[in-house]
């Protein structure tokens, strides 16, 4: 017998309405939190979650293609996150599948990644189930800080997007996963979310020059100090001893006077979300 299974046991086989109703160890988002339901402080956040009805982000496995989706319950016991249908509606979720739930506030971010345990709609209800993780905590948005190099950096950025001629920007921010550039003009029709970059380019000194793949993250028009487009990128086949040199170029040039820079030493927040990656 599954989770999922465990999950429906008590809804029972004959039930008119097919209502599913959370078991007695669950939080569910209808009647909220029972005064001898006590929360586990790992689980916390995914709570606040339900109980404001916030929408999720939503990914199946490694595409791009973006859905939303709120919780509707929480059952402990079980291990069980339940969460409403996708929207917009798809057809190809199954058990089985890997998804990625994902909630951003005031720069932070809550990842969750679970097998989906079954689909609702095999017991007469709306929604899927995934397995319920270890924890869920809020971590920093990036893994490593961006140091600002401002409007008037000297350093030219090379891209390329897929079908266009190579085309030229200025650095405004590096760190050792990413960079923001900007580039003068519109690009706005060229760019999309998620989009991978044939080439991205950059030479930080004679002896330390950027060049892979990468991902588009995000991108905006901006007005000053002229009109222009702004691109934040996430480096993608950078080997590692180049990025161990961008890692020591950037320490040295931005924080040789402090004693102790914020990336050497990672927060209880990232160190937690790379026990999450490892598992």
């Amino acid at each position: 017998m599954s989770l999922f299974d465990k999950f429906f046991k008590k809804t029972g086989r004959n039930s008119s309405e097919k209502k599913i109703s959370p078991a007695a160890g669950s939080i569910s988002g209808e009647v909220g939190l029972s005064a001898d339901i006590q929360v586990p402080d790992q689980y916390l956040p995914l709570w606040e979650l339900q109980k404001t009805r916030q929408l999720l982000e939503i990914k199946i496995g490694s595409a791009s293609r973006v859905y939303q989706s709120m919780i509707l319950a929480i059952d402990i016991d079980r291990g069980l996150l339940w969460l409403d249908d996708l929207f917009p509606q798809q057809l190809i979720l199954d058990a089985g599948d890997d998804i990625t739930l994902r909630h951003h506030r005031n720069g932070e971010q809550l990842v969750v990644r679970a097998p989906v345990v079954a689909l609702g709609s095999n017991y007469g209800a709306v929604g899927f189930a995934i397995e319920l993780p270890e924890f869920a905590v809020y971590t920093p948005r990036r893994s490593a800080p961006r140091y600002a190099i401002g409007h008037q950096s000297p350093l030219s950025v090379k891209i390329r997007t897929l079908g266009q001629e190579p085309c030229f920007g200025t650095l405004q921010d590096i760190s050792s996963g990413g960079l923001r550039l900007i580039v003068a003009g519109n690009l706005l029709p060229f760019l999309r979310h998620g989009a991978h970059l044939p080439l991205c380019e950059v030479n930080l000194t004679d002896d330390l020059q950027i060049r892979c793949k990468a991902r588009i993250c995000a991108f905006r028009m901006g007005r000053s100090p002229y009109r222009h487009t702004q691109i934040s990128i996430e480096f993608l086949d950078l080997e590692e001893d180049k990025r161990a040199a961008l890692t020591r170029f950037l320490f040295e040039s931005q924080f040789r006077n402090t004693s102790e820079p914020e990336f050497s030493r990672p927060s209880r927040a990232q160190q937690a979300t790379e026990r999450f990656a490892a598992a």
